[in-house]
């Protein structure tokens, strides 16, 4: 009995304890459960605020995006109807096929007429909104131009982007607003990514499941799992790696921003940040950049099959290269077009003609129609006012002088010459490089900088940064500064015997010849390049005037030695542009611009780069020596170049041992330099005719040459060889402007 009762209380106890301890554990539970409830809780709401802030205040990183100069389209302009429809489809213009199809964007070809759309674009000076223009063409060139209400004087293509300033971390995107972005794209991106997306609290589990079976079933990855607010939020404020804590936080945060936020808010800051491609270094951001990057044309203007393109792309940007793996992406374009029709977004008309489609990619991939050498001048020439931060955080645009026609006809010409040359004279394939600046002769406006035979490729810009001898370019330096003397005409005798100089190491020059050609006129020693008769100028002017003059323009200074005369002195094609400029602009310093505008995000020009005029040189003279550079092409080192005859004015430089070529010259239009070398400074035989000249005769050819601009002098007939006076009909003879107090005697027989 007692034992009974002993086991009793003993199994009583054991119950009490189990109690006591269940109880003891119930409320560490409920406490702990309270406390993380209380640090969950707060935990959220702060994460809300933080989220919500962010997200209100979100801003994205605009990179400043570098335009080309508009094509203006006048009567008189030398065009082309094949032309203008080649500039239309650069910029994502499509042809139509009736008149009623002639919406923004669009064009019609009618014999020699074309009709067109013009997108509305902001210029630096005035916005234009979309306007039709009637363009008619004779004989090569515009006969009119006309819009709806009549004659214009000239309409303007909207530019081509050339270029963009991105930060560091390398994102590029164009901002749209929910009024920019096509119905059906908004619509797809639910068909395809989010049915839900409307009803949704920002989490979808019946959408993972239904994205899952849809999946199995297609074989492939045909829906996503994740909602489009998971996308934002994975894309805008978290990372891609696959953990559980991250996959909680995009949960929570997409819940948080569902609550926050209108639906419409989510999907245009969707819209604005997916990512969509590679581009180098350049990651593609947002469908606004996407429209261009794969199509070369605004959002708003696609068509279905291109937006199930860009559509298909977000599942796996790399896998769904259209670039790389067209095949691949082209499946994965049609199953989204399938999910189109089957969701009635299009008809089955619309879809059978879609799937038939080519990808039709006309876009910028790896740079496109990128010009790395002219963005070299335009980041130099943005460097005093603005750093990097701005240019790649706040969206500006920036006006161009760049003109793509003329530099692609640049870059086919040194393309096309080199090779030739190369064949033609045995020099080792892929040896010459070559360098140009292309610029307005009378105000400095660059259109065209080509830094390499491989232009599009980013590296060592040759036409900024190569400086090498110039040889004979800077001979008309030396008789400018002749003329300005007034000790100097184009028919002042020169002595052109031999030389040699104590004083300098008896330093002896020569000619290119070996010879010496006795007395000659000043013309014929620059117009042959005679070195002794140069020298002997030279010294007669001062080697430190022509050292001063020199850098004056380039802000490096040369010794005073003779050698310099000859052009021992080292240049970049950039900076011989701007020593030619004075001659070509008849006496004015203007220095070379790339800029004109920028305009800030709201279409506000916030600064102009103006042209900007100095008066280094009397323009009678350098009209002279415009005249007698017109001479060089025609009777001197130029005459070679089938231009010679044309009215340019031009001189042929070759450094020591055949290294450097090189050729600057000009009409009333434009001024090009050109340089042909090696990189490893070897001798390559080639002197300016035979090397650069060839470039600039293929680049001046495809244009509209005009001569020389001048000043209406006086001109008397002369002899080339001698200098004396002589009617045209003894041969040999050259026109040119002298002094009214100078006499020449006649040449015997050649009198009047």
């Amino acid at each position: 009995m007692p034992a009974r009762r002993t086991r009793r209380r003993s199994r009583g106890r054991r119950r009490r304890s189990r109690r006591n301890w269940l109880l003891a554990a119930s409320k560490w539970v409920v406490l702990v459960s309270t406390l993380a409830a209380i640090g969950v809780g707060a935990y959220l709401i702060v994460l809300d605020q933080e989220i919500t802030h962010r997200f209100e205040g979100r801003s994205w990183s605009l990179p400043a995006r570098v335009y080309a100069a508009p094509l203006a389209i006048y009567a008189g302009l030398a065009l082309a109807p094949d032309e203008l429809v080649g500039e239309l489809k650069r910029l994502g213009y499509r042809e139509a096929r009736a008149r009623g199809e002639l919406g923004s964007g669009r064009y019609l070809v009618s014999g020699d007429r074309i009709r067109a759309t013009l997108r509305p674009f902001r210029f630096a000076d005035a916005g234009r909104p979309a306007l039709p223009i009637d363009v008619r063409f004779k004989g090569g060139r515009v006969a009119s131009v006309a819009g709806t209400a009549g004659p214009l004087r000239y309409a303007r293509l909207e530019p081509p982007v050339i270029g963009s300033f991105f930060a560091s971390h390398g994102e590029d995107r164009l901002v749209v607003a929910p009024q920019d972005t096509p119905p059906l794209l908004i619509e797809t991106l639910k068909a395809v990514e989010d049915r839900n997306f409307d009803s949704h609290l920002g989490f979808d589990i019946k959408g993972m499941l239904r994205a899952l079976w849809a999946n199995v079933r297609a074989g492939e990855i045909e829906q996503g799992g994740s909602t489009l607010t998971q996308q934002l939020v994975r894309s805008y404020y978290l990372d891609n790696r696959p953990t559980i804590t991250r996959k909680l936080k995009e949960i929570a945060f997409a819940v948080i921003l569902d609550a926050r936020f209108e639906k419409t808010d989510l999907m245009n800051a969707y819209v604005n940040e997916i990512f969509l491609g590679q581009d180098g270094a350049r990651a593609i951001h947002g469908f606004g950049l996407g429209s261009y990057f794969y199509f070369n044309k605004p959002l708003l203007e696609l068509d279905a099959h291109e937006i199930a393109l860009l559509v298909a792309v977000i599942n796996g940007p790399s896998f769904y290269n259209p670039f790389r793996h067209p095949e691949r992406a082209k499946r994965r374009r049609n199953l989204v077009l399938a999910t189109m029709e089957s969701d009635a977004l299009i008809d089955g008309k619309t879809y059978e003609r879609a799937v038939r489609q080519p990808l039709a990619l006309t876009g910028t991939r790896e740079g496109g129609r990128y010009y790395p050498a002219f963005m070299d001048l335009v980041r130099l020439e943005l460097a005093t006012d603005y750093d990097r931060d701005t240019l790649s955080a706040q969206g500006l645009a920036i006006h161009t002088t760049l003109d793509p026609r003329i530099q692609q006809t640049a870059e086919a010409a040194a393309k096309a010459t080199l090779s030739a040359i190369e064949r033609t004279r045995g020099i080792p394939v892929g040896t010459l490089q070559v360098a140009i600046v292309l610029r307005a002769s009378q105000t400095g406006d660059i259109h065209a900088a080509v830094g390499g035979r491989q232009p599009g490729r980013q590296g060592f810009n040759r036409a900024l940064n190569a400086k090498r001898p110039v040889g004979s370019l800077i001979k008309p330096l030396v008789y400018l500064a002749a003329l300005e003397s007034g000790r100097y005409s184009l028919a002042t005798p020169v002595e052109d015997v031999p030389l040699v100089l104590p004083e300098f190491s008896d330093y002896a020059p020569t000619n290119h010849d070996g010879k010496f050609h006795g007395t000659v006129p000043l013309v014929r020693a620059l117009g042959d390049s005679l070195n002794v008769a140069s020298v002997r100028v030279g010294l007669d002017i001062g080697i430190g005037e022509v050292a001063e003059r020199l850098g004056n323009v380039t802000g490096r200074y040369p010794s005073a030695y003779p050698s310099l005369l000859l052009g021992a002195y080292d240049a970049s094609p950039f900076e011989v542009s701007e020593i030619y400029a004075v001659f070509a602009s008849g006496g004015f310093r203007t220095p070379a611009k790339a800029v004109t505008a920028v305009v800030d995000a709201y279409g506000e020009t916030i600064k102009r780069y103006p042209i900007a005029v100095e008066q280094t040189s009397d323009p009678k003279d350098a009209a002279t020596l415009t005249r007698a550079l017109q001479i060089a092409m025609e009777r001197g080192t130029g005459k070679s170049s089938p231009l010679a005859e044309s009215g340019v004015a031009g001189k042929t430089g070759t450094s020591d041992n055949y290294r450097d070529s090189w050729f600057a010259g000009y009409d009333a239009n434009s001024l090009a330099v050109v340089w042909v070398g090696r990189d490893d400074n070897q001798p390559h035989g080639l002197s300016g005719s035979r090397g650069a000249l060839r470039v600039w005769n293929s680049l001046m050819a495809r244009a509209d040459v005009s001569p020389a601009l001048g000043i209406e002098t006086k001109n008397v007939s002369i002899d080339y060889a001698t200098g004396l006076r002589a009617m045209p009909r003894c041969g040999g003879t050259v026109s040119i402007p002298v002094p009214a107090h100078q006499t020449i005697r006649w040449k015997p027989g050649c009198e009047p």
